[in-house]
């Protein structure tokens, strides 16, 4: 999958954190997401009532891989960051063509440099091309 990121001025170390989450969320990559997350971590889509716990991640990206569109091209458009919240708005381009825009809020355990993240919020509209 190819990435787009971009620059950062620096100063905001959650919001280079969130970048690398979403990231590791849209490539399905959870053995680099799993020391991020905190035990008691919760990942929800906008308009479903199902969250995805930490224990059930893992099965739940093996899943996703085994369809057969993946994503191609991931664009992180904007990363923002304040205490222990974070947001990313990003673009997915799928092999079948469509388009995916999102926008993750995340919510870390605390404001502190080594805090898990505690929720991922994901508002995802498919737009077909």
């Amino acid at each position: 999958m190819k990435t787009n990121i971009p620059d950062n001025c620096g100063n905001s170390p959650r919001s280079l954190l969130a970048i690398e989450v979403a990231v590791n969320l849209a490539s399905s990559e959870y053995h680099k997401l799993d020391p991020l997350l905190a035990e008691d971590f919760t990942w929800s889509v906008a308009g479903s009532d199902k969250k995805i716990l930490k224990s059930e991640l893992n099965s739940y990206m093996n899943k996703a891989n085994q369809s057969d569109v993946h994503i191609d091209r991931f664009d992180v458009l904007t990363s923002i960051s304040h205490g222990k919240y974070a947001a990313v708005s990003s673009c997915a381009y799928a092999s079948n063509r469509c388009i995916f825009n999102s926008h993750d809020l995340y919510e870390f355990t605390s404001a502190g440099g080594s805090a898990k993240l505690l929720k991922v919020t994901s508002y995802i509209v498919d737009v077909k091309q």
